[in-house]
C-alpha cells in the first residue's frame, strides 16, 4: 500500500494541485480522488509517449540521448494511435499524458496525434514539452487552445530558442503554459554499465523523479524512465525488467494487474547507466 501511495496517489494529486495550470472543477477533484482510493480503479499520474527521435537541438548532455541517434526516426501515426487505444481502453485515468520527442513540433503528424489523444476522455490533461525552437502554426494553435492541453516550455538559454516569442503567443491566445527556465542540468553521464547492485539501484531509483513520473512509451513498450527507453532503443541496455509490452496478448484484467505491478517497480536497471544520483551540475543545452 505504501508503494501505491508514494508512486500513484501522491504524485497524481500533486500534479493536479501544483503543476497543471488552470483551475480544477469539483468533478475533476472528486473523480481523481475516487480513482486513487478505489482499489479496482487504475489511475496513473504521468505517462509520456515518444513520437519521434528527431530533435531541433543537439544537446551534449541530453538525458534522453537524442544525439546518439545516427538515423533518427518518426513513429508511424497509426502505430501511435493503436498504442494510445490500448492504454485508454485498459486504464481508468491518466492525469497527465505527455507527447514528446525529440522535439514534438518536428513530428510531421503532430496535429493528428494531438487531436486523437484529446478524444480519450480518461486522459485528463495533454502536455507538450518543447524546446521552443519552433513556433506552432495557426492550425496547431487552434488545437492547443483546448483547455485540456498545456505547453511546457524548456528554456536552456540557447540562441536558436524562441522562448519569449512562444510565451507571448501563449499569453495572446490564452494557451496554458509552464515556463521552465533551466539554470543547470544534472549530468546523466555516459551510457556505459556502472555495476551497481540491486540495493543501490533501489535507493537511487526511489529518490529519482522517474520513480513517480515520466513513464515513457516507445514503440509499444512502456519504460520505468525516459532515459531507459532510449538506452533500450539504442541497444545500450537489454533489460526486460525495465519495460512492459503494452502490445502483449493479454486480456484486460491481466493487463491491468501486470501493468500495475510494473509501474510499482522499486528499482530500475537504467540506473546502472546513469549518474543522476551523483548530482554533478552541467550547463543546460550545451550544443555539440
Amino acid at each position: 500500500m505504501k508503494k501505491y501511495l508514494d508512486k500513484i496517489i501522491k504524485p497524481s494529486i500533486y500534479l493536479i494541485k501544483n503543476v497543471i495550470p488552470g483551475r480544477r472543477s469539483i468533478g475533476e477533484w472528486l473523480g481523481t480522488v475516487s480513482d486513487c482510493i478505489l482499489p479496482w480503479r487504475e489511475i496513473y499520474p504521468d505517462i509520456v509517449m515518444v513520437m519521434t527521435t528527431r530533435c531541433s537541438l543537439k544537446c551534449k548532455n541530453c538525458n534522453n540521448l537524442m544525439p546518439h541517434y545516427v538515423n533518427p526516426y518518426n513513429i508511424d501515426l497509426d502505430v501511435l494511435k493503436k498504442d494510445i487505444d490500448r492504454l485508454s481502453d485498459r486504464l481508468d485515468r491518466v492525469v497527465k499524458f505527455s507527447l514528446i520527442g525529440g522535439e514534438p513540433f518536428v513530428y510531421p503528424h503532430f496535429k493528428e496525434i494531438l487531436k486523437y489523444a484529446l478524444t480519450k476522455k480518461n486522459f485528463m490533461y495533454i502536455s507538450i514539452t518543447t524546446n521552443a525552437t519552433i513556433i506552432p502554426d495557426e492550425e496547431m494553435i487552434k488545437i492547443i487552445k483546448n483547455p485540456r492541453v498545456f505547453v511546457e516550455i524548456s528554456d536552456y538559454g540557447v540562441k536558436t530558442q524562441k522562448v519569449d516569442q512562444l510565451i507571448e503567443l501563449c499569453k495572446r491566445e490564452n494557451i496554458k503554459y509552464i515556463p521552465d527556465k533551466v539554470n543547470s542540468w544534472v549530468s546523466p553521464g555516459g551510457t556505459e554499465y556502472r555495476g551497481k547492485n540491486v540495493d543501490q539501484l533501489r535507493r537511487e531509483y526511489n529518490r529519482c523523479y522517474s520513480s513517480r513520473y515520466c513513464k515513457a512509451i516507445l514503440n509499444g513498450k512502456i519504460f520505468l524512465c525516459a532515459r531507459g527507453a532510449h538506452l533500450y532503443d539504442l541497444g545500450y541496455m537489454k533489460s526486460e525488467h525495465d519495460c512492459f509490452d503494452t502490445r502483449a496478448n493479454l486480456d484486460r484484467k491481466d493487463f491491468r494487474n501486470k501493468f500495475r505491478n510494473f509501474m510499482l517497480s522499486d528499482y530500475a536497471d537504467a540506473c546502472n547507466y546513469c549518474d543522476h544520483a551523483l548530482g554533478i551540475k552541467v550547463t543546460p543545452g550545451e550544443q555539440l
